[in-house]
């Protein structure tokens, strides 16, 4: 409909002999919003759990010191940026593109709880049989954390629903943190929030880990 309606309003520009200036401006606005509605497709597609993924095997520790290195520009430089990466949590088999993309989300909403000043750390561990049957794997837990207002049990139990935000008008999709539990579920893991008013928020992402042996065998993803 945006297209559509922004597609008649071009001929109607371009008939009345609008400046090429005022043609291209409402062309580029027009842009934007289609790629705002497809970012926003995808975020609905991952928390539904029926985005398109491609896992490849992904070491964890490398991919998030990577992501670390630009957080600090991204969130600004009133934030400290720490990593606490437990060098025995080996390898994953995830889409690293939106690995990238939940771990982003999540240093977003830290940086928001904390009011741009603060501390985000993100650790990593192995968490053997704390996340499902004693048959399943070891999966490993990636847990963000940050020294912001923390949440009340409302906010706790509702943060995944796609749209609910805490942040207020024009600050926020609610969507950050559906895109996070749609990645991780779809690629068979679990997410938990652990988070009280005043003691700010860990977010616990578990995926499920890799025998080091087939890692290696495998290309890794950085």
């Amino acid at each position: 409909m945006v297209v559509q309606a922004g597609l008649r309003l071009i001929g109607t520009k371009i008939r009345e002999g609008a400046p090429a200036s005022d043609v291209d401006a409402l062309i580029h606005e027009i842009m934007q919003r289609t790629q705002n509605a497809q970012a926003l497709t995808g975020q609905l597609l991952a928390f539904s759990r029926n985005q398109v993924l491609a896992p490849k095997i992904v070491n964890v520790n490398e991919r998030i010191a990577s992501i670390a290195s630009i957080l600090g520009q991204t969130l600004g430089g009133a934030i400290g940026i720490r990593t606490e990466l437990n060098e025995d949590v080996g390898v994953v088999e995830v889409d690293a593109d939106q690995l990238d993309v939940a771990l982003l989300n999540l240093a977003v909403n830290g940086r928001d709880a904390m009011n741009g000043c603060g501390t985000l750390t993100i650790e990593t561990s192995v968490a053997a049989g704390e996340s499902g049957p004693e048959d399943q794997p070891d999966f490993i837990r990636i847990t963000v954390k940050d020294t912001g207002i923390g949440m009340d049990a409302e906010t706790k139990a509702r943060a995944f629903e796609p749209f609910f935000t805490s942040k207020g008008d024009g600050k926020g999709t609610g969507l950050g943190l559906s895109q996070v539990y749609g990645f991780v579920v779809q690629s068979g893991g679990r997410v938990r929030i652990d988070s009280e008013v005043g003691a700010g928020t860990q977010v616990h992402l578990y995926l499920p880990r890799r025998p080091s042996d087939q890692g290696a065998q495998r290309n890794v993803t950085l």
